[in-house]
This record gives C-alpha cells, structure tokens and sequence, in this order.
C-alpha cells in the first residue's frame, strides 16, 4: 500500500469512528444527572421568564420527578438478572413473561401519573403569556424545522 492510500484509509476511518461518536449525542448511559437537570430547569426558566417562585417550584418539581425515576430504575439490574434467567429456562411461560411486563408497565404508569400531577400544579402558577410561550415552544420542537440538525 503506498502512503496516499494509507492516509485516505487512516482518514476515512478517523471521519468514520467520529460520525458514529458524535450520532450518541445526547445519549446518557446512566441518565441524567443532576448537573443536567439544573441546566435544563435554568433553560426552561430563562426561556419563560420564570419568576424567582416560579422557578423554585420547577426545580422542586424536577427533583421529585428525577428522584422517582432513580427509584424507579433502581431495580433494573434485578429486572435484567430475572429476564436473563427466564431466556435460559428451556421454556418460557406466557404468564411469566406478562408478569414481568406488566410490573414495569405498572411502575411507568406510576411515575407518568406522578409527573402529570406535578405538571398540572406547576401549569396553574404560568401567566397567561408563559403559557403561550410554552405552547409555541412545543410547537417549534415538534416542527419540521427541529430535528437531527437543530443547532
């Protein structure tokens, strides 16, 4: 191989091993930490024009949603560890399987409902003019315009 064709070999690599790097974007193995939800708290509150209430209720919001989501993921290495030893039985029974599905279903459920209660407390201290700002927000996130190449 002469060095032209290594070094677009080495370069088509490097260009290779980075795009596939950088399409992990935004992906958090662990979840969110704190760090991230005091960033976005701070997004949120800065884009609405939150007041200094306003935005304590939103951080008091986001660190009990955030503190039931660490509860409820705090079994799931006992859930992989059950699922793992189910594959390995020689047969696998329908109602095991529908067990197991609907204790995660049920503890989903749990914490959407927990957050609704929450998002529907933090909705009635929004001025009118917050709220719209937040419709149009929703708007413009789920626009055409957002997406792989937002930034």
């Amino acid at each position: 191989m002469n060095k032209r064709n290594l070094l677009f070999l080495t370069l088509s690599s490097l260009f290779l091993v980075t795009g596939f790097t950088a399409c992990r974007h935004g992906y958090h193995r662990s979840g969110f930490d704190e760090f991230d939800i005091e960033a976005a708290t701070n997004r949120i509150a800065s884009r609405l024009e939150l007041s200094e209430t306003q935005t304590a209720d939103l951080k008091a919001i986001t660190a009990e949603i955030a503190a039931k989501a660490k509860e409820m993921h705090a079994d799931r290495e006992a859930r992989h560890r059950e699922l793992a030893a189910l594959v390995r039985q020689e047969t696998i029974r329908r109602d095991e399987v529908s067990r197991m599905v609907d204790d995660k279903l049920q503890k989903m459920q749990e914490l959407a409902d927990f957050a609704a209660d929450r998002l529907v407390t933090f909705h009635a201290t929004l001025t009118p003019e917050q709220r719209e700002k937040t419709a149009e927000l929703i708007e413009e996130h789920s626009s055409n315009r957002c997406g792989f190449f937002r930034r």
